[in-house]
């Protein structure tokens, strides 16, 4: 049977319980990092964040931090979700799969009789606003092996919800978006407008959304939101207009983790000693498989890297060719990088 175009080789976790694993490879490839899941499975074993039974939320976002990717961890809003994206950075939530996957009659009873609970985590890798009535929110979805997967707002934060909106973000953007802002003038780091509205005042949107009850007023929020961009009036007027409470600027905010993308040392990211001596070493985790498997692992790990390295000469090939001169040296070194991997893993 023909693959469906939405479905990449590389996105869908191998493992029943690994989506949370399999989202920070995901993440980590992005930022230049070329370890496989297999790699990622068996670190995380190895630090107690993994034994066969899937990932604490607590210990999501433990493996990008020990590759030198900072990253942090909240119960957030959609405000906060949108600033994250806003940035370029990567966004990891947790979310119960039943309602985004329509499981039907049968996410109906567990709702029932067990009550929503998160079961998955995957990525969040933008939110569509085209049809500013209708906003999309677009996965990266390690479960089903969907690379751009477009979900209902309401929809996505039903699911969402059920793990109190939580949420991992990189406290930086991607070394290609970063690039991205470089050439196109973005010198503070973030997109000029959110859905018509511009970033400053986005924020404002952001900052108000915690001196609220978003269940309650959340809605009323969204519908200032969406209308904003033609009112032709300050933030704080647009408030009173719509009824809403005034901007109260001695009440605490959310801490704000901000990691300055032109200041941040990716080339550093290249440096694999944080996984030493464990990924390279011929101690295989027995308490995870048996060795047969463990050897067929090692194989699968070998088949990944040489494809990432094709992958990596072709990308900086094409980012030379662009003028993307600093894109094509992390791709360069990612290829340097995953036959290191490779000479490392075939002398175990």
């Amino acid at each position: 049977m023909e693959k469906e175009t939405n479905v990449i080789d590389g996105i869908q976790q191998q493992y029943p319980d690994t989506c949370a694993i399999k989202s920070q490879q995901i993440i980590l490839n992005e930022f230049g990092i070329p370890v496989t899941e297999d790699q990622c499975v068996q670190y995380a074993h190895e630090h107690g964040w993994y034994n066969g039974g899937g990932t604490s939320p607590e210990d999501v976002g433990k493996i990008l931090a020990d590759a030198g990717i900072p990253c942090t961890q909240s119960e957030a809003n959609v405000y906060d979700l949108v600033g994250e994206l806003a940035q370029g950075h990567k966004v990891i939530v947790g979310v119960d799969s039943g309602e985004l996957w329509d499981k039907g009659i049968m996410e109906w009873l567990e709702d029932f009789f067990m009550g929503s609970a998160p079961d998955h985590a995957l990525i969040v890798a933008g939110i569509d606003v085209s049809d500013p009535k209708n906003p999309m929110v677009i996965v990266t979805d390690p479960g089903t092996g969907d690379s751009n997967k477009m979900y209902p707002l309401d929809q996505f934060m039903d699911a969402w919800s059920d793990s109190n909106c939580y949420m991992v973000s990189t406290d930086v953007a991607t070394p290609s978006v970063t690039e991205s802002f470089v050439q196109n003038g973005m010198t503070d780091g973030h997109i000029d407008t959110v859905a018509g509205v511009d970033y400053n005042t986005f924020t404002q949107f952001q900052d108000y959304s915690h001196q609220i009850d978003m269940p309650m007023q959340g809605p009323q929020l969204y519908d200032m939101f969406q209308n904003f961009p033609t009112m032709n009036m300050p933030f704080n007027d647009a408030l009173t207009y719509y009824n809403m409470p005034p901007f109260d600027p001695s009440l605490s905010l959310p801490p704000v983790n901000y990691v300055d993308p032109f200041m941040f040392d990716y080339s550093g990211l290249n440096n694999m000693g944080w996984m030493d001596p464990m990924v390279f070493t011929p101690d295989p985790v027995e308490e995870l498989v048996p060795d047969p498997v463990q050897t067929e692992i090692k194989k699968h790990s070998i088949e990944v890297l040489e494809e990432n390295i094709a992958t990596a000469h072709e990308h900086a090939q094409q980012c030379m060719e662009d003028g993307m001169y600093i894109s094509a040296q992390i791709w360069q070194n990612e290829a340097m990088d995953a036959q290191h991997a490779i000479n490392d893993l075939m002398t175990d």
